[in-house]
């Protein structure tokens, strides 16, 4: 069960002048992993609300295993939502939390006793039923919004920034325990996060979201190794790639500055053959270039050095453009040093600087 399309969904609050998603098409298989990123503003929650049923689409059709949804209330879609502040009632235990949904819809007490059981043993919540929330940690109040949800056996999971209320380390650890979970239910999730790393880490697949517009939809892989523009390649990735700015000349050679060139290969330099002397930007990876003791065709002046554990980056200064190395920490690299760089030719891309659009 569950396949989901959205078709050329588009969202306008009636106080605005712009679309807040526009045009937005997605189709999920049965029991992806989908994760909607992209920074504060572009949309991402605003979708995510319009597939629960809690905003109304302003044009366009959401489909649930071919039928058209939209007019369905929120109740009727088998969704089950997760939300960043855990809307726990305070009054009430955690066997009341997590059973609540059930007795509204009139389950037999054996059933929903089964279920938040059930739900709770999933999540290590079995010795704390009888518990109120104030009495938990962060990590176990979202364990019992997680719980909320599962009791319900909804086909669709949907979470809205579910761990931004938690420290790092309990963040990393109820990712692991998310992504666990989505194995064991086997359901559909579509999840929403500003957090890069969280989307990189979790998803089958990820949508990548600017000013409601989608940038690109594809694995943590195709999205990391092939972004679709600048944005892309600078918002995936901690750090996000360089994007250094250049020329073709004449001899077929990026140029950052005469004595900062950088030789393309004959598929680049037929691929921008045509614009050659109009700037573009060579992207690539931190991790794709490196420190090398023999000189190269590009040299620069380190400017800074972070260390963090074992590798550490190096912010190295070329024709006043700041390009980022990542390196192991036991390289004897030091401020206002000057260096040679090496790029690993097979990881560069080009990306047209007008448009943003990878060449």
């Amino acid at each position: 069960m569950s396949k989901i399309q959205l078709k050329n969904v588009f969202k306008k609050y009636a106080n605005s002048e712009g679309y807040s998603v526009k045009d937005f098409n997605l189709d999920i298989e049965e029991k992806e992993f989908i994760v909607l990123v992209g920074p504060s503003g572009c949309g991402k929650s605003t979708t995510l609300r319009m597939i629960a049923g809690l905003e109304e689409i302003s044009e366009g059709d959401f489909i649930i295993e071919g039928q058209r949804v939209n007019d369905k209330e929120p109740k009727d879609r088998d969704i089950a939502m997760v939300f960043q502040n855990y809307a726990l009632y305070p009054h009430m235990s955690v066997f009341e939390n997590m059973s609540f949904g059930l007795k509204i819809r009139k389950l037999p007490k054996k059933e929903i006793k089964e279920k938040v059981e059930h739900a709770a043993e999933i999540l290590g919540l079995k010795d704390l039923l009888n518990r109120k929330p104030k009495e938990l940690s962060g990590g176990q109040r979202q364990r019992v919004a997680l719980g909320r949800a599962i009791v319900r056996n909804a086909s669709i999971f949907l979470m809205d920034e579910p761990l931004s209320n938690l420290d790092a380390k309990l963040r990393v650890q109820m990712r692991a325990e998310i992504s666990k979970l989505h194995r064991q239910l086997g359901t559909t999730v579509i999840y929403v996060t500003h957090d890069q790393t969280e989307a990189m880490t979790m998803a089958t697949r990820i949508v990548i979201m600017k000013d409601g517009v989608i940038q690109q939809i594809g694995t943590p892989s195709e999205v990391y190794h092939l972004p679709a523009n600048t944005f892309v390649a600078s918002f995936i990735g901690s750090p996000g790639m360089n994007l250094i700015e250049g020329i073709r000349n004449e001899k077929g050679y990026f140029e950052m500055a005469e004595q900062a060139q950088y030789r393309l290969s004959s598929e680049q330099n037929e691929a921008i053959a045509q614009n050659e002397n109009k700037p573009f930007l060579l992207g690539v990876r931190p991790e794709n270039i490196s420190v090398v003791s023999e000189p190269t065709s590009i040299q620069g002046v380190v400017d800074l050095v972070e260390v963090n554990g074992p590798d550490m980056l190096l912010h190295v200064i070329v024709n006043n453009q700041t390009i980022l190395v990542k390196s192991k920490t036991d390289e004897k690299v030091k401020v206002d040093q000057s260096v040679f760089l090496e790029v690993d030719d097979t990881t560069v891309h080009l990306f047209d600087k007008e448009t943003g659009q990878r060449l």
